[in-house]
């Protein structure tokens, strides 16, 4: 019985993480901005936030890599390093590095990863958000590593 609830428990925390906002613009500013135009990317370095929608990224680091469109460029993937920080619809996930596939609409945590909702938190290695199918996974590094849940009821009134 306890199994089934804290399993229900993780697929509540991973699967209403967030909804993708893949249409709206991309704003991204930094302290510092570099553009690279023969590899394609730009760079904003020192205090970079990336915000699209309700979907917010910060971290010591944001590399945007772009693809050639017609019209004009466009962003492709972020990778994030550096003290990640991951806002989406009440919850906030924090790693070392982060990369956002636009295209795929999957976000992928590494390093130190914690994901927290109201007040309870959740620790492992990897987290991979999946926005197309609302699924998410945390996983551990090792037999000796796994993954940690601490799950705060919430105090009933009497």
């Amino acid at each position: 019985m306890f199994s089934k609830i804290v399993l229900y428990l993780i697929f509540f925390l991973l699967n209403n993480f967030c909804f993708s906002n893949n249409n709206e613009p991309i704003e991204i500013t930094a302290d510092k901005m570099e553009w690279n135009k023969t590899k394609n990317i730009a760079i904003a370095i020192g205090n970079a936030k990336a915000v699209q929608g309700n979907i917010i990224i910060t971290a010591n680091k944001i590399i945007a890599n772009l693809i050639n469109k017609k019209i004009a460029d466009e962003i492709a993937s972020l990778n994030a390093e550096g003290n990640v920080k991951f806002i989406g619809k009440n919850e906030i996930a924090k790693g070392n590095k982060a990369f956002y596939d636009l295209n795929k609409d999957i976000i992928i945590l590494t390093g130190e990863v914690s994901l927290k909702k109201q007040n309870n938190i959740m620790i492992g290695e990897k987290l991979v958000i999946d926005f197309n199918t609302g699924v998410s996974k945390l996983e551990g590094q090792s037999e000796r590593n796994k993954v940690k849940m601490r799950y705060n009821a919430t105090p009933k009134e009497n």
